[in-house]
């Protein structure tokens, strides 16, 4: 199973789904994370493999969506295509909360916080984005029944310090709570 990311400039790239937490387990940060960068994404699951999927049948491809955040460890992106390869395989670094939710909820807000701070506020058209993303990704990629399917909603962000101490990140849609675990450096 992987993470296939749209990045925010358009680039794709896969996390191995070691680094899938999907049940807001709290984030251990390693000795040697000081500084983390967000990027919030909509998602979606993928529900038959395929490859150089059509715009036709794309719809086909994917059956529940969601909202979360990935993590990205400052001292692992050095500026090498290698050292943001690193920073996409820290376990447990692409919060993609369970269970998904259906098309038809589509519509509301999602809006993440850290510690009380909200980091950004996004409505996207998710089906239409996550039809896009697929089309394109399928160009180059094999999708396989269970993959997801990320696209980030922004660049990358500054918004964590070891120094802060714990913090406590929530994602919510709408009226639902998406997102809910701790940073945690002790």
């Amino acid at each position: 199973m992987n993470i296939i990311v749209i990045t925010a400039c358009g680039k794709i790239v896969c996390r191995p789904d070691t680094t899938w937490e999907r049940d807001n387990e709290d984030l251990y940060l390693p000795d040697f994370v000081s500084h983390l960068e967000y990027a919030p994404v909509a998602f979606a699951r993928i529900c038959k493999p395929g490859r150089s999927v059509g715009s036709r049948f794309v719809s086909r491809y994917h059956d529940g969506f969601g909202f979360g955040v990935l993590l990205y460890p400052v001292e692992l992106m050095d500026g090498t295509p290698e050292g943001y390869a690193q920073a996409c395989c820290l376990d447990h670094t692409s919060l993609l909360p369970t269970p998904f939710l259906e098309y038809a909820d589509e519509g509301s807000a999602f809006t993440l916080k850290a510690s009380d701070t909200v980091l950004g506020a996004f409505s996207p058209k998710v089906r239409e984005m996550m039809d896009i993303a697929l089309v394109e990704a399928t160009r180059r990629i094999y999708v396989r029944t269970g993959d997801i399917i990320a696209v980030e909603l922004g660049p990358r962000r500054a918004f964590y310090s070891r120094e802060d101490g714990n913090v406590r990140m929530e994602g919510t849609y709408g009226e639902r709570k998406l997102l809910d675990f701790n940073i945690i450096v002790e």
